[in-house]
């Protein structure tokens, strides 16, 4: 037996193998190369000195790095509880039993299946000040009597990027959430209906309990997506106006790229990554079985 065993762990390495090399290429190295490299004060196109933790020092006393920090925080939590909301709402609505179902689950899908760099122009053509859909129709509700700048206030260019951000995402959170939905016997409702029970309580005491994992997963996902969101933020607003929307993804780019200052840039990467740490951790120890259990 030990003889088998040691052919099918040698085994297993080989197979194997080219996965380890790949992810050691493309991951290991890069992230070692970018850990060593926030300790100097590397230029694009200079050379790099060792400086210690003076990177660390300087963002931690920044200004702008810190309300990134906070930026981040409100985009993310806004977003993922606006698609959790709509999510949940759309697994309800497509659990049901009715013509063209199976249409309408397609057509939902579109957006998370879209290019990001799509849905973002497309929101900005909407979000346009002038002959944007969005003033339109507002005006024409007679909710407005003058062009709203939605990319020129901060509540409403945060506004903005929370919207694109949870149209696009929504999608994964329903289809996630309905998978586990067909899961649940009929047999619950039908029990639960004649005991008088109302489409809350049903939904309270049967639904959500079961849809409860899977759901917390989705939104787990979709956090460590949110914090590392770019695109988005950088195509609509820059970070503007004023940096009020600059999540730190976009500090980090304009810090190692428009600023040069590579070193400090790669810096603000390394100090978010014991949060995705965390978050990857407690997403993988909900996915993966126990094997104690």
């Amino acid at each position: 037996m030990r003889g088998r065993e040691k052919k099918n762990l040698r085994f297993a390495y080989a197979v194997n193998l080219p996965l380890i090399l790949y992810l050691a290429c493309v991951l290991v190295f890069p992230m070692i190369w970018g850990f060593c490299i926030s300790f100097t004060n590397k230029t694009v196109g200079g050379t790099a000195k060792f400086i210690g933790i003076t990177n660390y020092i300087r963002l931690i006393g920044d200004p702008e790095y810190r309300r990134s920090i906070f930026n981040t925080i409100e985009f993310t939590a806004l977003s993922i509880f606006f698609k959790m909301i709509f999510g949940m709402l759309m697994a309800l609505a497509l659990n049901q039993n009715f013509r063209g179902r199976n249409l309408c689950r397609a057509l939902l899908m579109i957006p998370w299946t879209l290019p990001n760099i799509v849905v973002v122009y497309n929101w900005r053509w909407i979000f346009n000040a002038s002959g944007g859909i969005a003033n339109h129709l507002l005006k024409s509700a007679g909710l407005i009597s003058r062009d709203l700048v939605w990319f020129g206030s901060a509540g409403l260019a945060m506004f903005c990027i929370v919207v694109a951000n949870v149209w696009r995402g929504t999608p994964f959170f329903g289809i996630s959430i309905l998978a586990k939905m067909q899961t649940i016997p009929p047999d619950y409702y039908e029990a639960a209906e004649i005991d008088g029970a109302g489409i809350f309580q049903r939904f309270w005491h049967i639904t959500f309990p079961e849809v409860r994992d899977v759901a917390i997963l989705s939104a787990l996902m979709s956090t460590i997506w949110t914090i590392n969101e770019f695109e988005t933020v950088w195509l609509l607003t820059g970070g503007g106006p004023n940096g009020s929307t600059e999540v730190m993804n976009v500090y980090s780019y304009k810090t190692a790229m428009k600023s040069m200052m590579l070193g400090r840039g790669i810096a603000v990467s390394i100090l978010a990554m014991p949060v995705l740490m965390l978050l990857i951790r407690v997403l993988t120890g909900r996915m993966l079985p126990d094997e104690n259990e």
